[in-house]
């Protein structure tokens, strides 16, 4: 083990791993800086002395890291935990989970509706499906009103919106969005009007008789990583450029200006936005307009492509399940007149569904970082 002037770097299960004095510190899991019984933290990081450091450090036969601090506080560390928390360049990567991006050859993973809520490892294969590619497809569910709902709170929570809890999608001359008329819906995401659109949707086919009306998925961050390769200047102007968005009905109304690509801190993708129908006049400086569309204009005639667009026919009983930030929807125009076709959808938030998965693995509870600590 070697101590550094601000870090410490020690062995681990044949590797080693460096970890500053504050962030050890920060971390200590025994009595006085943790609640025993919710694990939730009772030390108050601003209270760490700026200049923390060990006194005395030590490695027990287990690899536990027995540390003394310059504070008159003692902290042990596993090697277990410390290999799990790593955070070198190298192992967060490892732990980065990276989407199978794909194209118009992707076959959309499916699952029977039965298995998916009746058991667990079924039921994380589908969240695991809608985790790596963004979409799934659940066969034979019930064709009964409100069971999209009912599916969704097996899974996590609905998330309510400035419309309905559940839409309802059929031909309407009235209805207030595009969906409701027979026309063709081209690649889309949902609610762009809100700052934090519905990350996930259920679309549940309830019925679906009608001559035409194919559905389509279309994976946006696929399309995102192509044009960043292929023209940087262009990615880079649709995510610094805002855009406004804006959807309403008679007696609601949601707008945002965004951009239609957001970037997390490591520089990926995190959300896109792409409603066509639904931007506004552009609002932004006088001298990033023309970029702005020669940028929109190549990313649309990419979605517009037969590369990227998978298209397929669903039945009555089928449920889609779309990562809202990634994965684009549409249908193919449809004869209102030839067979009855009734759609109910529901929004959820990924986060839920993330949690159910980790909850269904027993991996949703913090690993505590002291030996015997349960």
């Amino acid at each position: 083990m070697t101590l550094h002037d601000r870090y410490l770097a020690v062995p681990v299960e044949g590797a080693v791993v460096r970890c500053h004095y504050v962030w050890l510190r920060d971390n200590c899991w025994c009595t006085e800086c943790r609640v025993s019984q919710t694990q939730e933290r009772k030390l108050c990081t601003a209270s760490i002395r700026a200049d923390i450091a060990p006194e005395s450090v030590a490695l027990d036969d287990d690899g536990t890291l027995r540390v003394a601090w310059n504070d008159d506080h003692v902290s042990a560390y596993t090697a277990a935990w410390l290999r799990t928390h790593d955070y070198s360049d190298q192992a967060r990567a490892d732990r980065r989970l990276e989407p199978v991006l794909w194209d118009a050859t992707f076959s959309v993973p499916t699952f029977e509706h039965d298995e998916v809520l009746g058991s667990p490892q079924a039921q994380i294969a589908y969240l695991e499906a809608v985790r790596d590619y963004g979409v799934a497809l659940v066969r034979n569910t019930p064709s009964v009103l409100g069971e999209v709902e009912r599916f969704a709170q097996e899974i996590g929570h609905v998330r309510e919106t400035a419309f309905e809890r559940i839409h309802n999608v059929r031909h309407d001359p009235s209805g207030y969005s595009v969906a409701h008329t027979p026309a063709e819906l081209i690649p889309h995401t949902d609610l762009p009007g809100y700052h934090w659109p519905p990350s996930i949707q259920l679309l549940h086919f309830l019925v679906n008789e009608a001559t035409g009306g194919d559905s389509t998925v279309t994976d946006g961050w696929s399309v995102l990583a192509d044009l960043r390769a292929e023209d940087p200047a262009a990615f880079e102007n649709l995510c610094r450029v805002p855009v406004p968005f804006q959807v309403f009905s008679d007696d609601e109304d949601t707008f945002a200006t965004v951009p239609i690509v957001e970037l997390d801190t490591d520089g990926r993708v995190r959300t896109f936005r792409f409603s066509n129908h639904l931007v506004q006049p552009l609002d932004t400086h006088f001298d990033d307009v023309e970029a702005f569309y020669a940028a929109y204009r190549k990313l649309g005639l990419m979605i517009a492509s037969d590369r990227y667009k998978v298209v397929f026919k669903t039945s009555s009983g089928d449920l889609l399940t779309v990562h809202g930030h990634r994965v684009m929807h549409g249908r193919l125009a449809f004869d209102p007149t030839s067979g009855a076709r009734h759609l109910q959808d529901v929004y959820m938030e990924y986060d839920d569904l993330m949690a159910r998965r980790r909850v269904l693995l027993g991996t949703h509870k913090p690993m505590p970082a002291a030996p015997g600590v349960a």
